[in-house]
Formats: structure tokens, sequence, C-alpha cells
């Protein structure tokens, strides 16, 4: 992981212990009406590893940190061609970055910046990929469709892993005025609004047990990932009833069969009205579903990482993961849900020590 709380293991510690890191924009002040002085954007940044960069090399700095880090757990360089790279990342033209031509389509789009980012990065890391290369957007729910795609290819036995990554940054000048003109912000006079952030996280999903034993003493088992589209997204003439999010996470537990625990759920809510909504509505469903799901824990981790967009399923992940394979989950399970701006929701379901090891493990 890159985050405003570091890499992956002080940054799940740093959540885990409700340590914040904000702070304020450099470029960028709003005005209300009757401020006589423009006040500062609060912002989830990296401390360090971003500074000076914008743009596609702002993407590229945030890949490079997450390359670090998951080389840190896994070779690699010994990763051949049966081993493919899944990455998520924002419609560049929401992100104020002028690539592909005015017909292009949003997929072209993402295609032509997913290549720019991971060839940089790759080559920044001094690293050769032989395997296969796809990209994937749809806002929060991007990782969730990347990481989807990665378990079909690995059940259908196509690839023996993949690395499946979200990138994201919402915190530079051009994504900021968009959302303060939209009133999206959070402000001490408007509280239902989010805080931007920036980050990055991967995942390693593989069929066979690692060959480097890791630290923790638990693995960790993709057990299912299910997408969805909501009749009544953002902007709807009515807000949602959450049947679709919660129509994802029944199949996810569903297809995972009995578990030993009810789940832990993991929400990208950001602070917004219409997420609040809607989260409401899924836990009232949920409940409907299952009475053992009343009453579960959750974890929001938009509060410790800010929204971070593309990269927020991806956050999610490598900190349900990291809380399933060190034990303070509270649960055995985790259950992750995201949705999008627009129609796009997703729920992923991760298991810690499964008796089935071939449905994908994660590292």
């Amino acid at each position: 992981m890159a985050s405003c709380l570091g890499p992956a293991v002080p940054a799940c510690a740093a959540f885990r212990a409700n340590l914040l890191r904000p702070t304020p924009a450099i470029e960028t002040e709003f005005a209300l009406p009757g401020d006589e002085e423009p006040r500062p954007v609060t912002i989830c940044a990296l401390p360090v590893a971003t500074f000076g960069f914008s743009g596609v090399g702002r993407l590229v700095a945030l890949a490079c940190e997450v390359l670090k880090d998951l080389w840190s757990r896994v070779d690699l360089e010994a990763l051949g061609p049966e081993t493919g790279f899944y990455l998520a990342l924002p419609d560049p033209w929401e992100r104020g970055l002028d690539l592909g031509e005015p017909d292009d389509t949003v997929a072209r789009r993402i295609d032509t910046l997913g290549t720019r980012v991971l060839q940089s990065s790759l080559r920044n890391m001094r690293l050769s990929w032989k395997g296969p290369q796809r990209f994937f957007g749809g806002g929060n729910v991007a990782f969730a469709q990347a990481l989807h795609a990665a378990h079909t290819e690995l059940q259908r036995c196509g690839l023996r892993s993949c690395v499946v990554m979200g990138l994201d940054c919402l915190v530079e000048e051009p994504t900021l005025q968009s959302l303060a003109n939209d009133e999206r912000l959070k402000t001490p006079d408007h509280p239902v609004g989010l805080t931007p952030g920036e980050a990055g996280a991967a995942l390693l999903l593989t069929l066979d047990r690692p060959t480097q034993p890791l630290q923790e003493a638990a693995r960790v088992v993709l057990q299912a990932v299910r997408l969805a589209h909501e009749p009544y997204p953002r902007g709807s003439d009515r807000p949602s009833d959450g049947r679709a999010l919660a129509g994802c996470a029944q199949e996810v537990l569903a297809a995972a069969g009995p578990v030993r625990s009810p789940p832990l759920l993991v929400s990208d809510h950001n602070g917004e009205e219409g997420r609040a909504r809607e989260w409401g509505m899924v836990l009232l469903r949920l409940r409907e579903m299952s009475p053992a799901l009343e009453g579960s824990p959750a974890w929001f981790p938009s509060i410790g990482f800010g929204d971070v967009g593309a990269a927020t399923g991806a956050v999610a992940a490598c900190v349900a993961a990291r809380g399933l394979q060190r034990g303070y989950a509270l649960s055995s399970t985790c259950l992750i849900m995201s949705s999008a701006d627009d129609a796009g929701r997703a729920a992923i379901l991760l298991e810690a020590e499964p008796s089935h090891h071939s449905r994908g493990t994660a590292s």
C-alpha cells in the first residue's frame, strides 16, 4: 500500500488505532458566501513520495510506492508470464488529465492512462513484466472489477497468479475544484461531505501457497466477488434503496457457503449524505436477510485514508486482509462493499484460513 498513513503494515496499524494525518491542500482554497477570506481544503495526501509530482507522474509515484511495498513480501522479479497485472484507475478526464481523443470511449482512455502509468512504473522499478496486462475503470468499483476478472482467469487456469492494483488521486487542483463546485467537500459548515485522498494498494492473488512464508500466521482467501448495477445512482430523481448493493453481499455470502462467524463489514461510505442513506438501507436489508448479521461490526477506511476513488476497493481489501492475517478483524471473514458514483456496485468476501486452497489466496 501507499497512503497518507504509509505502506501497508504501519498504515493498517494506524487505521486500527484511529491515528489520522489530514493536511491542508497547498494550492487550493475555497470561499463560501459571506467568507472574508478563503479557507484551506483538508486532504489526505502522501507525506513525501508524491510531492512535486502531478498528473500521470503522480499516479506513477503512487504505483512505484505500492510496488516497493509489495516487493518486500513477494519477489516480483520471479513472477513469470503466468502472472497477470490487473490495474484499476480513474477516468483521466475526471482527474483533469488530457489523454486520448475527444471521441475515445472511457475504456480507451483508461487503457491509455494504464499503459503509461504501468510502463513508467515498471521502468522506474527496473522490472520487466512478462505476463498479460489489463486496465479497469469504474470509480469505487474499479478494483472489484479488476479482482473479479483476475479471479475468473485463475479459476479458468489461464494464469497461476495475478497482481491486482488500484490507484487514484483526488488531491490535485482540477479534482478539488470540481468537488468544491459540486459542494461535495467536507468542511466545518458542510459535514456531510468527503475528504479527498490519494492512495494505491495491491494484492497478489495466487492459486498456490506462497513460496516464501509470510510472517502472518493466517492466510487469506478470496471467496467471491460480485458486481451489480444500481438503478438509482447519484443524480437520479430518487435515492438508492440499497437493493443492488445488498444483493451483491447476499450473492457473495451464498457463493462462499457457510461461514464460521458473521462477517466484518468494510464500507466505502465517505461521509456524503447519499452514501449514508444507501448504507443504512443496505444494513436493513442485510438484517432482513440474516438475523446473524444484526450488529455486525463495520470499518470505514475513508476515515483514515480519505476518499481515494478507484483505489478505494484496493485499500479496503488490504485493510481487511491485514486484519484477518493478524487476527484483530473481529471475524474470520470480511465483506467489502463498494458503490461508485455511477451505477456500479460490488461486494468482495475475504476469509482467513479456508479449507479450500484452490479459490485463490491473497497476499
